[in-house]
């Protein structure tokens, strides 16, 4: 907290000495981001999962606050350090999880024919690549005075309502052999279907499974430094901002789902395991370009 009333102080006085800042303004964002799909069963040892990538675009109203100060015998209005923006954009979001090979054992598992054993699996090449584009709605507050004449700083606090627009499952890949080991009788089946037992067989089917949020609401946060756009004898219309923002999902993009063949297992096949378990939260840490229309 100590740390977060610092930046905030820093960014007050630094602004301060500001003097023309635009009452009213429209911004136009744009952001690349290295978003993290997170969830209990991609959390597994076995998985590698590199952050994603994820594009989002954005126009906002942004108007800054005002206070009534004196200077002189006038009553005026002056910009404080604070300003609220609303606006409308479209994001995409991609990550892929993969892992070359992983074995696992279900004990104790009862067939279709009601006899006891042990379902040895074991899968090969498996990836698979999620993407998700949302219409969003930001809302937030921000600390800062956009200097028509002077380099600014700026602090962004959110909230971002999401709506789920398009998804789609794509290169997935990857076979799985089973086999179920009876320890009544001491012997192995496998090339069974009636008993579920395969060998090389796609981990993914025609139409994998999972259950998507129509609706997430997202927490941000961003922070960089205005540049106005202008000649030395007039004021900016534009001002160019640079700066870095972190998005956390704090409601899930996924419902819980999970829908084993074999129960207990730490990898699903034919359903997507980067939106499947308890389900996926996103973390998602980028770079921001920003212009702001003064007016």
């Amino acid at each position: 907290m100590k740390k977060i009333v610092l930046i905030f102080s820093i960014i007050c006085s630094i602004a301060s000495s500001a003097q023309v800042v635009p009452k009213q303004s429209f911004v136009f964002n744009f952001g690349y981001n290295f978003p993290a799909i997170k969830n209990d069963l991609t959390n597994s040892d076995f998985w590698d999962k590199k952050p994603g990538t994820g594009i989002e675009f954005s126009v906002d109203y942004r108007k800054q606050f005002r206070t009534r100060a004196r200077e002189g015998d006038d009553v005026v209005l002056v910009p404080t350090s604070f300003a609220l923006g609303i606006g409308l954009g479209i994001s995409q979001i991609k990550q892929t999880a993969k892992f070359e090979n992983f074995s696992e054992t279900v004990k104790d598992f009862t067939d279709i024919d009601g006899n006891k054993c042990n379902v040895e699996l074991d899968y090969q090449n498996v990836s698979e690549t999620v993407s998700l584009t949302y219409l969003d709605i930001p809302l937030y507050l921000e600390i800062g005075k956009p200097s028509r004449e002077k380099i600014s700083t700026y602090l962004k606090l959110g909230l971002k309502a999401s709506l789920l627009i398009s998804d789609n499952l794509t290169d997935n890949t990857g076979i799985y052999t089973s086999k179920g080991y009876y320890p009544e009788w001491k012997v192995t089946l496998h090339d069974i279907p009636e008993l579920d037992y395969f060998s090389g067989k796609a981990c993914y089917g025609e139409s994998e499974n999972y259950d998507l949020s129509p609706f997430v609401l997202w927490g941000t946060v961003s922070a960089g430094v205005n540049f106005p756009f202008g000649s030395r004898d007039h004021l900016a219309s534009w001002i160019i901002r640079l700066g870095a923002k972190m998005d956390y999902s704090l409601t899930p993009v996924s419902k819980n789902f999970r829908d084993p063949s074999f129960p207990e297992t730490k990898y699903y096949f034919n359903q997507s395991n980067l939106l499947g378990g308890n389900g996926s939260k996103i973390l998602s840490f980028g770079l921001s370009l920003g212009l702001i229309y003064c007016y």
